[in-house]
């Protein structure tokens, strides 16, 4: 089915009949694994705390969406229960508000679900971190792809394995290693599956695809001597959850299967789906994202924004292809921790601990604390990463681990999310969502959108902590200074891509690869700002 999933998700209340309070997250008593009380989750919650953090979130977010021209998706949760906010206009062709229950594909989120799900198989003593990836990948490769299966000729190779792929360094990488970002794999080529994406509108990008564009790049070091983040690590994972369940093929696999008996029963995570074949328009009420390309060749800045509800929502699959709302995402973070120790969560508390062991990242697009390449990482679990669990404070000599987030940000082509974890010290989970990447406010310049995702998460952030008793952060905000950005608006695809200097720089680009520039479609609409 080109729905995935989505048949174990209910769908949405009309916002207009959904409580400004409601029981996202279980009291005291659902936690400890009362069904009973579980089932009271719909019930309206007034809660003093939940009301002074929307009283300070809310106008934050309305302002930032009025400011930055895009909307967000916020969640707060603690053990007496769970706050879901929204703000800003995500379909600006029906003029339609996103709100708290509006699920938005966002990317990498979907690492820490697939992590957990590959734990859970560890604790039942199916498979062990030593293993060899191989030797749970190769059957279902082979399987799938030996023949040349349904997929484009240029992504077939002869020797459908690890080691055919990569070589025989391969032969050696542990499951452990894919877990922990340590196989040695670089990433696949990002810019050219986005660009094929976008250019063949309701076609998806196969899990495969992924795969062999990792491989063609080869190894960035060899295994478990360094820590680089690579997506592909989590695509082969998928691929091994297949083989570990006793599926045949990747789309049998249901990822919201990793959610504890209980959760699910009580409706837990009523707004999240793992979308797979098809358009993100065919699956009810998600929202629009926009991504961003900037004209290189043009006198002025010029950038386009490509509305994705028209193109594929696979995203990579098992490492990207999570839709969620702040207030679920919230929920998460915040049930991975709080029930680890009870035996009844995600998994036990020796598990979790084992899943954050930090491995130093030498990726140098992540910024931490000592700059560029200063991140680490663990299994499924970010850290050190700036604007998602470390912010400048007021105070430079604050604790910096009461302002911790436990947690995994996440990035689609044309949305984001960020300050997405648990706070161990003040015993929250929180989670912002951005339906687009940078700032559309066309009537500034450039950097004061390039700059709307660390100035709103910062304040967001600021807001929460202000509730709660922690340190204050430094926030801020750049003056509109220079010259306005000129934008077009697409809402077919590839209308933001119809613009000749545009396709020639990305066939250029895409020479010599197997992917092929299309020209873009006739009659594709386009709105000039």
């Amino acid at each position: 089915s080109s729905f995935g999933s989505l048949h174990r998700v209910p769908l949405p209340a009309p916002p207009e009949v959904m409580a400004p309070f409601f029981r996202g997250a279980l009291p005291l008593c659902c936690l400890a694994g009362s069904v009973a009380c579980a089932e009271q989750v719909s019930e309206p919650l007034q809660a003093s705390r939940l009301e002074a953090v929307r009283a300070a979130v809310q106008p934050v977010l309305d302002e930032m969406a009025l400011k930055h021209n895009t909307s967000f998706s916020f969640g707060f949760t603690e053990a007496s229960g769970s706050l879901p906010l929204a703000a800003g206009v995500h379909d600006p062709w029906a003029q339609k508000r996103l709100t708290p229950t509006t699920p938005v594909p966002l990317g990498s989120v979907t690492k820490p679900w697939t992590a957990l799900r590959v734990m859970q198989a560890v604790e039942r003593g199916v498979l062990s971190l030593g293993d060899l990836a191989a030797d749970w990948i190769d059957p279902v490769l082979q399987r799938l792809y030996g023949d040349g299966g349904d997929i484009p000729a240029p992504l077939h190779v002869k020797n459908v394995s690890l080691v055919g792929l990569w070589g025989l360094q391969a032969a050696s990488v542990t499951v452990g290693d894919l877990l922990s970002m340590q196989s040695g794999f670089a990433d696949y080529n990002d810019t050219q599956i986005m660009d094929w994406t976008i250019r063949h509108g309701g076609e998806d990008m196969p899990p495969w695809g992924y795969v062999v564009s990792a491989s063609q790049a080869g190894f960035v070091c060899a295994p478990r001597t360094c820590a680089t983040y690579s997506g592909t690590n989590y695509v082969l994972l998928g691929f091994l959850l297949v083989q570990v369940e006793g599926l045949f093929s990747w789309q049998d696999l249901d990822q919201l299967s990793v959610i504890p008996r209980d959760l699910w029963r009580s409706g837990r995570y009523r707004f999240t789906s793992f979308p797979k074949l098809g358009r993100c328009l065919q699956y009810p009420g998600f929202a629009h994202q926009f991504a961003a390309y900037q004209d290189p060749s043009a006198s002025a800045q010029q950038m386009y924004f490509n509305d994705l509800i028209h193109d594929s929502c696979l995203n990579g699959w098992t490492m990207g292809n999570v839709a969620s709302t702040g207030g679920d995402l919230a929920n998460f973070f915040y049930d991975i921790f709080t029930l680890a120790p009870t035996g009844r969560g995600f998994v036990n508390s020796t598990t979790l601990e084992a899943m954050m062991q930090w491995k130093p990242l030498i990726d140098k697009w992540c910024f931490g604390p000592r700059g560029p390449g200063s991140c680490r990482y663990g299994m499924g679990f970010f850290r050190d990463q700036i604007f998602q669990d470390f912010f400048p404070t007021k105070n430079p000599f604050t604790d910096r681990e009461a302002i911790r987030l436990d947690g995994h940000p996440g990035e689609d082509w044309g949305s984001s999310a960020s300050m997405c974890g648990y706070n161990k010290h003040f015993n929250f989970g929180t989670c912002l969502a951005m339906t687009s990447t940078m700032g559309m406010n066309c009537s500034v310049p450039a950097h004061v959108n390039e700059a709307a995702g660390a100035e709103v998460t910062c304040k967001v952030y600021d807001a929460v902590l202000s509730v709660v008793g922690g340190p204050r952060l430094r926030c801020f905000s750049l003056p509109a200074l220079g010259v306005a950005m000129k934008c077009a608006w697409g809402n077919e695809t590839p209308a933001a891509l119809g613009r000749r200097s545009m396709e020639h720089v990305a066939a250029k680009s895409m020479q010599g690869h197997f992917f092929e520039a299309e020209e873009p479609a006739d009659g594709a609409s386009e709105i000039v700002v």
